[in-house]
C-alpha cells in the first residue's frame, strides 16, 4: 500500500484540515474571551482541550511543536489583553 494508506497507518487517527483548523480557532477565540472576562477556569479548559485535539489534527510525530505554537499564542493572547486592560496599548475604537 502506498501513499495515503502509508500516511494513515504511520500517523494515526486525524482530522482533515479544515476541521482541525476550525477547531483550533474556535479554541482560541474561547480563549480570548475568557480572558477578556477574567475567567481563568475556562482559559485552563480550553488549553487541555488543544492539548487534547492536537494529536488529531497534526498527527502524533508533529504534537509538541504544534502545541509550543499553541502555547505561544495563548501566552501572547494573555499578555496583550493584560496590557490593553491595564491602558499600556491604545485599542482601536
Amino acid at each position: 500500500m502506498t501513499g495515503l494508506g502509508n500516511r494513515a497507518r504511520r500517523d494515526g487517527w486525524r482530522l482533515d484540515d479544515a476541521s482541525g483548523t476550525a477547531v483550533l480557532v474556535l479554541l482560541l477565540i474561547s480563549e480570548v474571551v475568557a480572558v477578556v472576562a477574567g475567567a481563568g477556569t475556562i482559559v485552563f479548559a480550553s488549553i487541555v482541550a488543544a492539548w487534547l485535539v492536537l494529536p488529531a489534527v497534526v498527527g502524533l510525530r508533529n504534537v509538541l511543536d504544534a502545541g509550543c505554537c499553541f502555547m505561544l499564542l495563548s501566552l501572547g493572547i494573555v499578555v496583550v489583553v493584560h496590557l490593553a486592560w491595564h491602558a499600556q496599548i491604545p485599542l482601536p475604537t
